[in-house]
């Protein structure tokens, strides 16, 4: 009995994976393969949304999530959910827990009709017999089944366009380890021949990227890594429990996020996981590609970005980091105009501003909004190179807002990493000792943003704490400390008399 519950989890494995492999189209109605062609998604007046890819469409019901990926991404994922009892017995590996049963004592009673024949006819329901149709038939595949552009590094040539002309409707899309990489289309010294957007922003209404996993995006010259051409807002966020990247560059003449040359950038937004934006030479990093603007850029809540302007090319000035791209004046390079983004909702995140000089390898100019902290000088230093210095490999996430911050149980700031996942905001710091302070402002805005828990993690503790019972204590500070495995959890009013280096 054990050994033919072996064969049948083995089986039931096999063909999980056989129909994973097989899919060259969505695997539900929702999700769709990067790797499979170029795809383009239209909101319609409905709410629906119609998504194209070669010669094959399907349109996503009003509600519907619209996923890109890659099907690699899948099959990946699948073969780490596909976990069971069977695995721990049997050579067979990993199996699909639905499918599973526990072995059963060779003289346990066999229920009623277990002799009965496979094809036995058993009556089924209307919504049963759907169910076995969509496992039995996945969407099908377009004519073509073979990836194509595959390049180097799990990287594809081909590109996502979204268009959305309904104002009062939002296109909603999510993200999924996609990789697109079109940098080797077009030609710099023609300008009528731009090249691919990687992924481009098209129309009037609004657009909300969902971000989960890593995902990067490199156009051709003159286009924009995430290239907006719309007058809606564009929004890039990480609402979901899965954390979320997203590594936009630009090409020649045009922003990492924004505008592809003499293309503006505006109506941007992004509230939450890690956006890095890499202008091309002479374009924003988000705003404006060469010779344009950049205008009402807003960064909120735990969004940690970091914007670097595309470097002077000796004719054209440096893009901004946000704001205008590069330009010229009487023969002379002019940098953009750098604008301040709407940083008002920023809870723990930050944006980090990068400037190179023209040898594209020295930093001209870098800052931090909020303003990081600095160590005392006159106390121990993280880092022996200076006061100044990053600590060790915390450089890209000593996030330094005066609302929520990580410091010594002394006072004295640390580097921390925070991450919002769905209603979680996770604060850690590669620290045995250090404490977790904020302030009610801080609680508020976190609420406001969804978060319901803040998880402290330190070397050898990781405590979760309660946003609505931090607010309910009344008090206009609070603060948790971790002392190797001890932890302790200060009065409001002990909270408040606490002397730190942010206050």
């Amino acid at each position: 009995m054990r050994k033919n519950n072996t064969f049948r989890r083995a089986a039931a494995l096999m063909a999980a994976l056989s129909i994973t492999v097989s899919l060259a189209a969505p695997a539900f109605a929702d999700t769709y393969y990067i790797d499979y062609g170029d795809i383009t998604i239209t909101k319609n007046e409905d709410g629906s949304q119609t998504i194209e890819q070669g010669v094959e469409e399907w349109t996503d019901k009003a509600g519907e999530e619209t996923v890109i990926t890659t099907s690699n991404t899948v099959i990946t994922t699948l073969e780490s959910d596909l976990e069971g009892p069977a695995a721990e017995d049997s050579d067979f590996g990993p199996v699909v827990e639905d499918n599973y049963q526990p072995a059963q004592p060779e003289d346990a009673e066999k229920p009623e009709g277990a002799d009965q024949p496979e094809s036995a006819e058993e009556p089924k329901s209307a919504d049963r017999q759907e169910s076995a149709d969509q496992q039995a038939a996945p969407a099908a595949a377009p004519a073509d089944t073979t990836p194509v552009n595959p390049k180097d590094d799990g990287f594809w040539g081909n590109t996502i366009t979204v268009i959305n002309n309904i104002a009062d409707k939002v296109l909603n899309l999510t993200l999924k380890d996609v990789k697109i990489d079109v940098s080797d289309t077009g030609d710099q010294y023609d300008w009528d021949q731009k090249g691919k957007a990687a992924l481009s922003v098209q129309g009037k209404g609004n657009v909300e990227i969902e971000l989960d996993g890593d995902n990067e995006l490199k156009s051709g010259t003159q286009s924009a890594g995430l290239e907006k051409t719309s007058t809606g807002t564009l929004t890039l966020k990480d609402d979901s429990k899965e954390a979320g990247s997203l590594t936009a560059t630009g090409g020649n003449n045009a922003a990492g996020i924004g505008g592809g040359f003499q293309g503006n950038g505006e109506n941007i937004t992004i509230t939450g996981g890690t956006v890095n934006a890499d202008g091309g030479d002479c374009g924003a990093g988000i705003g404006g590609g060469k010779e344009s603007s950049g205008s009402n850029v807003t960064v909120s809540g735990a969004a940690q970005v970091t914007a670097t302007a595309g470097k002077s090319n000796g004719y054209y000035g440096a893009g901004a980091t946000i704001g205008s791209g590069g330009n010229e004046t009487g023969g002379e390079p002019v940098d953009g105009d750098e604008i301040q983004a709407d940083i008002i909702a920023v809870t723990t995140g930050y944006i980090h501003h990068i400037i190179y000089n023209e040898d594209g390898t020295t930093i001209k100019r870098e800052w931090w909004e909020p303003e990081r902290p600095q160590p005392n000088p006159e106390s121990p230093q993280p880092n022996p190179d200076g006061p100044n210095a990053p600590a060790g490999e915390s450089n890209e996430v000593d996030l330094g807002t005066p609302w929520l911050h990580v410091e010594t149980l002394e006072g004295d700031p640390l580097p921390f990493n925070a991450q919002q996942q769905g209603r979680t905001l996770r604060v850690t710091t590669d620290n045995l000792a250090a404490r977790l302070h904020g302030n009610r402002e801080a609680l508020e805005a976190l609420r406001e943003q969804g978060v319901e828990q803040i998880v402290f993690v330190t070397t050898l503790k990781t405590t979760t704490l309660s946003v609505e019972d931090l607010l309910a204590e009344g008090g206009s500070w609070f603060a948790l400390e971790h002392n190797g495995l001890v932890s302790r959890q200060l009065s409001a009013a002990q909270a408040e008399s606490l002397k730190c280096r942010m206050r």
